[in-house]
Formats: structure tokens, C-alpha cells, sequence
């Protein structure tokens, strides 16, 4: 009987072994750009998966990128300097829409953690006629959100407000002080800073949809179609990071302020705003989530319709994540 377990045990050992150098093999590219519209607390598991090191356990070495923005990071992949893309579903559908060969194909980050503030002397949403809204760039899910926003208050973003692009929430913000800005649209950690610093809340994105499709996976169909269990490497990793961040929320808000350069306090409420959210088996929103996405495209004029869902989505990895889950 010793014997024969032990005969089990090694032909066990062999076959996990074969497996693993099979499954290794299977990769189809194993250097790996991951490309960031920018750096952001909602980004976590990226990070994560970076710097401990689980998407180098899966077998792919990745590089994480980030832009200046997500129309240069659709522009980055479409010249071929991206592989995947980690950003904003909207500028994912640039890529789509424009026919450059881009598809969504997870999505994981179903957070609606946008909120309004204003100067203190703006109180409401109605207040704010004729004065400057700050969003990061023309195009972007900051511009859809706010013009949206202004549109289910009366507010007719292309006239009696004006848009301007400002960057990222940190710079934004700096604005607003600054003089330069009435109002900005944050999503956490720096909505809890601008509260901090007497700004006033005048609309939360939860009062428009229960969640969004804040960030999505996407890239090339040529690469999706060519380096399937490359992705997978990449997806197991993101899963691993997303059990860990959620377990370890302590290390993640250090990470998060070694990344950032932000304050843990802040970063410890913005953990807490978003970190249920976070899905690592890729789904997409709600139903009542998507609807709001599509009604705000609809709104500002960016579609018709709703897009089908085969125009811009690769259910293969989402399908099949029991399948090739850590």
C-alpha cells in the first residue's frame, strides 16, 4: 500500500509539473503592457498585482503604463504600444466606435464614486449657471457624468455652463483653490479632500445610478483573438490582487500613498468607498447601471442607442472564469 501511494504521489507531482510547463508554454506573449488613462486609488489591484507580484507568478512580466489620459491610451494601443487597457468604458468605446479594432473583454470595476463639488459659495447644483465646471479631458467619463449631471438639473451643459479640461483630480483641485474653477467633479480619494477643505457637495453619482462602469479591460481584437491564455495569465493575476487588496486594506492605502503621494487619510476613506466594488470575476454593472451609461451617451449626443453588446464586448473570459480561476 506505502508503495502504491507513493507511485500515486509521484505520477501526481509529474502530471501537476507537465501541467504547469504545458500551461507556461500555452502563453501565448509573456511581456505584457498594461496601459492606465492615469493613476488613480480606484486602479488598486493593478498596483497590486504589480508589486507583489502575482501577475509574474502567472507567468507574465507586466508593465504598467500610465497616460496622460484615456484618448492617448487608446491611441497608445492602436500604435501598438498597449497591449491591455485598464480605463474608462467610454474611452474604451472610442477605440470601438472609431473602428480601430478595439473590444472590452472584463470588466471588474463597477464603482459609482464620482460626486460635485463646489465653491462655498455655491450650494447647489442650480447655483452653479454661468461658472466653470473642471473635468479631466473632453471625451472622458468625467465630461459624459457632468454634462449628463447638468442636463437631469435643467442646466444645458453647452450653454449655460462652461467645460473646461483640467487633468487629473489633484491638479483640479489645485485649480479650484486656486481661483480658477467653480465646480469639479471627484471620484474618492480627492472628493474627501475637497470636502475637507470646505467645498460644498452638490450632487453624488449614486443619486443617478446604483453602480458604472467605472473601468474596464480592453484591447486589440488581434490580441484578444491571438493571446488568449496570455490574458488569462494577466486576469488570474488581477484576481489574486483583488483577494488580496480586499484582505490587506491596512498595506493597500500604503501602497496607494507611495503610488499616489496622497495622504493615508484620505486613502483609507477612499478604500472604503470603492473597495466592495471591486469584482474579480469580471462582470459588468447592473442593468440599471448600464442604462444610465447608455442614457448619458444618448444625452450628450455620443450615441444614438445603446451599442450591442457584441459590438464591444468578448464575454469569452468572464464566461469561463470558473473555469481558469487562482
Amino acid at each position: 500500500m506505502l508503495k502504491f501511494l507513493k507511485i500515486v504521489a509521484t505520477a501526481a507531482a509529474l502530471t501537476a509539473l507537465s501541467w504547469s510547463g504545458a500551461s507556461a508554454q500555452a502563453i501565448e506573449k509573456k511581456d505584457i503592457t498594461i496601459g492606465l488613462p492615469l493613476n488613480t486609488s480606484t486602479l488598486l489591484p493593478i498596483y497590486v498585482g504589480d508589486a507583489k507580484g502575482f501577475f509574474t507568478e502567472e507567468g507574465v512580466n507586466v508593465r504598467v503604463v500610465a497616460f496622460k489620459g484615456g484618448t492617448e491610451l487608446v491611441r497608445g494601443m492602436v500604435a501598438g504600444a498597449v497591449d491591455i487597457g485598464v480605463g474608462a468604458f467610454s474611452e474604451a468605446l472610442v477605440g470601438v466606435e472609431t473602428g480601430q479594432g478595439v473590444k472590452v473583454f472584463y470588466g471588474g470595476f463597477n464603482m459609482a464614486v464620482f460626486d460635485w463639488y463646489a465653491v462655498p459659495s455655491i450650494k447647489t447644483l442650480e447655483e452653479a449657471k454661468g461658472k466653470r465646471f473642471g473635468i479631466s479631458t473632453f471625451g472622458s467619463s468625467t465630461d459624459f457624468l457632468t454634462r449628463y449631471a447638468l442636463s437631469t438639473k435643467g442646466i444645458n451643459p453647452k450653454t449655460d455652463v462652461q467645460i473646461v479640461q483640467g487633468g487629473g483630480s489633484v491638479p483640479r483641485l489645485a485649480a479650484m483653490e486656486a481661483g480658477q474653477l467653480e465646480v469639479n467633479i471627484f471620484a474618492t480619494p480627492e472628493k474627501f479632500m475637497a470636502a475637507d477643505r470646505g467645498f460644498n457637495l452638490v450632487l453624488q453619482q449614486k443619486s443617478i445610478a446604483p453602480d458604472f462602469p467605472f473601468h474596464v479591460f480592453y484591447a486589440r481584437e488581434d490580441f484578444i483573438k491571438n493571446d488568449p491564455n496570455a490574458i488569462k495569465a494577466v486576469l488570474r493575476g488581477f484576481a489574486k490582487a483583488v483577494r488580496w487588496a480586499k484582505a490587506n486594506k491596512d498595506e493597500s492605502v500604503k501602497l496607494l500613498a507611495s503610488k499616489l503621494g496622497l495622504e493615508e487619510k484620505y486613502l483609507n476613506r477612499g478604500y472604503d468607498d470603492f473597495i466592495d466594488e471591486i469584482f474579480e470575476d469580471g462582470r459588468m454593472p447592473s442593468e440599471a447601471g448600464m442604462k444610465t451609461f447608455w442614457d448619458i451617451g444618448i444625452m450628450n449626443g455620443t450615441y444614438k442607442e445603446p451599442m450591442p453588446v457584441e459590438k464591444y464586448w468578448v464575454g469569452t473570459f468572464h464566461d469561463t472564469y470558473n473555469e481558469w480561476k487562482p
